[in-house]
């Protein structure tokens, strides 16, 4: 789920659940959480107020969370999970707040692009999916391989949000404060770029790009639409995982492109 309004930009990326769920509110779980998210973002008074962005992020999830029990979701452990990449413009500088593994880019004119993630995140799925790689290298099956991985996922979901896991946006407001945020000086014909990690994985595993700086070169010339359609044609022909390994055989592929003028 992509958003946009004057002075910001989000992507929020719901987690699919592992196993059987009940609908929320006539959707899944993880599409209730990123529709009922975005749409709080895009009216709430916050992206020209100049508020701290982290109270931002703690607002939203207490909305989401009250918005959860009235629909249903009575307590953490049943609740949906989602990652969030929120940018806004505060004078001349770019506020980038992470929860999460969908990265952004920014490329001033004449640099390469820089690519920003949430640093608890940087890495952690390469590293579980190294003993995903080394199962498959000994010949086991792929689909013991990724049951075994269901299950080591399920037990990661149940460690999120608390000190031994990961935080993400649900419905711990606590979460606020472990987001990532960092500022980047704008520069007239900036780009930007915020994305869920189905989009980026054009880049990795499936190196239909060869950089980060090539994905933005897509982007920007209008190819998106067809940079993901090789990527579904790519994934589709690797559906046992073997080739490029991954915990899904596809994933929700979101992106936003922004070019930004700076006038003083």
């Amino acid at each position: 789920m992509a958003g946009a309004r004057r002075a910001a930009v989000w992507v929020i990326d719901g987690a699919s659940q592992l196993g059987d769920h009940a609908l929320v509110e006539g959707r899944s779980p993880a599409a209730w959480l990123a529709a009922t998210a975005s749409a709080y973002l895009a009216r709430m008074p916050w992206a020209e107020s100049g508020r701290p962005i982290r109270d931002v992020v703690r607002e939203l999830i207490l909305y989401v969370r009250e918005a959860g029990r009235r629909a249903g979701l009575a307590d953490a452990a049943g609740f949906p999970s989602a990652t969030l990449s929120l940018v806004r413009l505060v004078h001349d500088h770019l506020e980038l707040c992470l929860l999460g593994d969908s990265p952004v880019l920014v490329r001033p004119p004449g640099s390469p692009a820089a690519a920003f993630v949430d640093p608890q995140f940087d890495g952690a799925e390469e590293r579980l999916l190294d003993a995903v790689r080394a199962e498959l290298d000994r010949g086991v099956a792929p689909a013991t391989v990724y049951a075994r991985a269901q299950a080591t996922n399920r037990e990661r979901r149940i460690q999120r949000n608390t000190p031994a896991g990961l935080w993400v946006l649900a419905d711990i407001p606590e979460a606020a404060e472990h987001a990532f945020v960092t500022t980047v000086p704008i520069t007239s014909g900036m780009e930007l770029v915020v994305m869920s990690d189905g989009f980026a994985r054009a880049l990795h595993p499936f190196g239909l790009v060869t950089s980060t700086d090539a994905l933005l070169d897509e982007i920007a010339a209008g190819r998106a639409e067809a940079l993901l359609d090789r990527l579904r044609t790519a994934e589709r022909a690797d559906s046992a995982r073997v080739a490029f390994p991954r915990f899904s055989i596809s994933d929700d592929a979101t992106m936003l492109h922004a070019r930004l003028s700076r006038t003083d």
